[in-house]
Order: structure tokens, then sequence, then C-alpha cells
């Protein structure tokens, strides 16, 4: 999967940027939480843990 957009703004915007979800960028979603409340994300940079919230900001394609 890719990155479509990120509908985050600001500070947010910037440490997705750090962690490399980026437009164009490919993404892979590794793990989620039972409750669905937190994912575990990949990119070529990095892995990290998203609330569903801030998930929902990042838009993504096939």
């Amino acid at each position: 999967m890719r990155v479509k957009r990120v509908l985050a703004a600001g500070a947010v915007a910037e440490r997705l940027a750090a962690l490399g979800v980026q437009t164009g960028e490919a993404v892979a979603v590794l793990r989620v939480s039972p409750r669905k409340r937190t994912l575990v994300a990949g990119t070529a940079y990095a892995v990290f843990a998203l609330d569903a919230a801030l998930a929902a900001a990042v838009e993504v394609t096939d």
C-alpha cells in the first residue's frame, strides 16, 4: 500500500513525515490491536504505533 495523502497538520504531520509517512511512500500495517484502537505500521524508515484517530488521518491506496 502507498500513502495517498496525510490529513494531519502541524507537528503531527511533521512527526509522520519523519517516520516516512508521506505521499507516495510505501506503508504496511503489521498488526492491529484486538479492540482496533491501535495499529502497528511500518515504512522503509521505521516501525511505529498509531492510535485509531491518527491512523484515520492517513489515506492509503492498495
